[in-house]
């Protein structure tokens, strides 16, 4: 096999009918905690309240980068991207990146939305539990069907989640900022 190396690949295609390679995103992402903790940015907090040390990169970003893409490529559908990932899995680092970039940006736009019911930091389970908020999340689960994930890794991480409200979750505010008007 060749010495790895960076080329130009075509654009890399993650929505519609490329949807499994997101999917062995997320995937790979539930199968390696510890990766996937790194790679989101554990946070003291987060490792507290789950009884677990905190857990820090050892390598570098790139390299979990590496291996998750190897996960999402190496069986990829499309026999042409296969083939370039074997000759230049580098190269294959961006997208994956830029995918993690696309997916916060929809992942907050959601969260906006939510944040209009109040429901503020609540867990999936409490999301699903309340019926103020329950089909709404029923609804967006159809549309973005990685959310649910997302929420469990992101939804107190302001790294990620920049549309959360801490605000007491029975607060619409919405409806209160109309009365302004």
């Amino acid at each position: 096999m060749k010495a790895p190396s960076a080329a130009k690949i075509p654009a890399i295609y993650w929505e519609k009918r490329y949807s499994a390679r997101t999917s062995r995103l997320i995937e790979w992402c539930k199968a390696n905690d510890e990766a996937r903790i790194k790679l989101f940015s554990d946070s003291a907090k987060d490792a507290k309240d789950e009884g677990r040390p905190r857990q820090q990169m050892s390598t570098q970003k790139k390299n979990y980068i590496q291996q998750l893409a190897a996960a999402i490529f190496t069986n990829d559908e499309d026999p042409a991207i296969r083939a370039l990932y074997d000759e230049h899995p580098l190269s294959f680092i961006k997208p994956v990146e830029s995918r993690f970039i696309s997916l916060r940006k929809k992942y907050n736009s959601v969260n906006k939305d939510l944040g209009k019911t109040g429901a503020g930091l609540k867990s999936i389970e409490e999301l699903d539990a309340d019926p103020r908020t329950k089909n709404l999340v029923a609804q967006l689960r159809l549309q973005f069907p990685w959310w649910s994930d997302l929420h469990g890794w992101w939804r107190t991480n302001p790294s990620y989640n920049t549309a959360f409200s801490t605000a007491d979750p029975g607060q619409d505010f919405a409806s209160e900022a109309l009365e302004f008007f």
